[in-house]
């Protein structure tokens, strides 16, 4: 089995589904893939959303899941592909609104090239919103990529934390809601 992590990512209803329960809805969608078992959820976090214009966003409710798996990377990457299609994923715009944003972080201490993957994901040390949830569960993870390893907890030192807040957690397939919803 290969150990992973896999970012969560929601700004979007879905046919009156809110966002942090989209993550749910991902979360369980993953644990009853064959060959794939969650065996680790990080907190779950609200930011601000990142984009490339000016059109205004609701803020993202993100969160990291560590996953056991028999699949490949390009196989599960498939498959969390035909989630996100699924619980209403449309691939319109760059950085547009999201029902669900599932991306493959962490591929055991694989680094991975491909015109359809790049692991480690290759914006995640930008994104405290990843980082902070990856650190949570994985705090002393060595991160390979094509410049050489980086340990987790160095690489937080640089977190700005102000940037994001804790409002949830994943309890027996259900959230336990922090008091701010948004």
């Amino acid at each position: 089995m290969t150990n992973c992590f896999i970012g969560l990512g929601s700004n979007l209803a879905n046919a009156g589904v809110h966002p942090m329960q989209q993550l749910i809805i991902a979360r369980n969608a993953i644990d009853i893939l064959p060959g794939c078992q969650v065996v680790n959820c990080s907190s779950i976090y609200q930011s601000k959303a990142l984009t490339l214009d000016d059109e205004p966003q609701d803020d993202y409710f993100n969160a990291v899941i560590q996953v056991e798996t028999h699949l490949g990377a390009q196989a599960l990457l498939d498959v969390l592909q035909t989630i996100e299609t699924a619980q209403g994923r449309t691939r319109e715009k760059r950085w547009a609104a999201r029902t669900i944003d599932l991306d493959i972080l962490l591929y055991g201490n694989q680094v991975i090239q491909t015109p359809r993957l790049i692991v480690p994901h290759p914006e995640m040390f930008n994104r405290d919103f990843v980082l902070l949830p990856l650190y949570q569960i994985a705090p002393d993870i060595s991160i390979a990529d094509t410049s050489g390893s980086k340990i987790l907890k160095d690489v937080i030192t640089k977190l700005n934390e102000s940037s994001i807040k804790r409002v949830g957690e994943f309890s027996n397939s259900e959230l336990n809601a922090g008091e701010n919803d948004a």
